[in-house]
């Protein structure tokens, strides 16, 4: 059975920011991609869908025929298997049946379950719900659109100001939406964002050199980035060994990890979500008002570190 393939369809995904214009990443509505692209989804399929026309019996019977219908209870569920007859007839050959108009009712339903059967997405996806190809930063970085993070966060460094408002808009957007996979990609970018500072505040404390060559500006440049790039633990040395004071706890660590690498393995139930740590194999629920609390606690810890660090 053929099923949908976004790769063949010109999808451009919209861009998701804050008030700051701060990028949160692409997301697709792909309930008005149905809309916009119904016809030509119902030809990429070969369904026939005759909405309004009035059948002869046996054209009915040849249109119950196509694959979404016999694989599925589309006719019984939508009442295809109650149509009005207009023309009677003692010969059955002769009767003619009235198929819906699309305006109908029934239609909408009709087309959803269709499109459902052939795996076209509904809803909206966000950054990392959606493919790779579909997402704004992993497309920045196949492309080679950014610069190293060590030279990103010297130009473009998250401010405290733009930080807590992030924070507290995507606290917001969990607390609004009832999907709980968007809860966990809000989620997942919350945490990026709090990685996002802390890099901005080891970049800021690094001397910009002006007196070596554009070589070993290169090289600095490159070490630099690879311990921003690297693990937690990487970071958090640097930012010791620039500040003299250990960084602020990252509590989320550990569920940050798991929902980076396999977001569907983690559960939501009201206002708790339950993972599994990739350090112990246990299994841990955390409240959402206690999470967005700790990286709150942590940028307030930061920011006290280097307002200390410029008395």
């Amino acid at each position: 059975m053929r099923k949908f393939n976004y790769e063949d369809w010109d999808i451009e995904p919209e861009l998701e920011t804050g008030n700051d214009d701060f990028v949160f990443g692409n997301y697709v509505d792909w309930d008005r991609f149905r809309q916009d692209e119904e016809e030509n989804l119902l030809a990429y399929f070969d369904i026939q869908l005759p909405w309004g026309e009035e059948l002869f019996l046996s054209e009915y019977f040849e249109l119950l025929r196509q694959e979404v219908f016999q694989n599925t209870s589309i006719v019984e569920d939508c009442d295809l298997d109650k149509l009005k007859i207009t023309t009677q007839s003692n010969i059955i050959s002769e009767m003619v049946i009235q198929f819906p108009r699309r305006k109908d009712s029934k239609s909408d339903e009709i087309i959803s379950a269709v499109f459902d059967y052939y795996g076209i997405p509904s809803g909206t996806e966000y950054e990392y719900e959606l493919p790779e190809k579909l997402q704004y930063w992993h497309n920045m970085l196949e492309n080679g659109d950014l610069e190293s993070e060590y030279e990103n966060y010297r130009k473009y460094p998250l401010k405290f100001g733009a930080y807590k408002k992030t924070i507290s808009e995507i606290a917001l957007k969990v607390s609004n939406t009832s999907d709980t996979m968007t809860k966990k990609s809000l989620i997942l970018s919350s945490f990026i964002i709090s990685e996002s500072l802390l890099k901005s505040a080891i970049v800021s404390k690094i001397p910009k050199e002006t007196a070596i060559s554009k070589f070993s500006k290169e090289i600095l440049s490159k070490e630099i980035d690879n311990r921003l790039r690297g693990s937690v633990n990487k970071r958090n040395e640097l930012f010791k060994q620039l500040f003299n004071e250990k960084a602020p706890k990252q509590e989320w660590i550990n569920l940050r990890n798991s929902l980076a690498h396999d977001i569907e393995s983690s559960t939501i139930q009201g206002n708790e979500i339950s993972y599994i740590s990739f350090i112990d194999h246990k299994k841990y629920t955390v409240n959402f008002d206690n999470l967005f609390k700790q990286q709150m606690d942590f940028y307030k810890k930061l920011r006290q570190i280097m307002k200390n660090d410029d008395e």
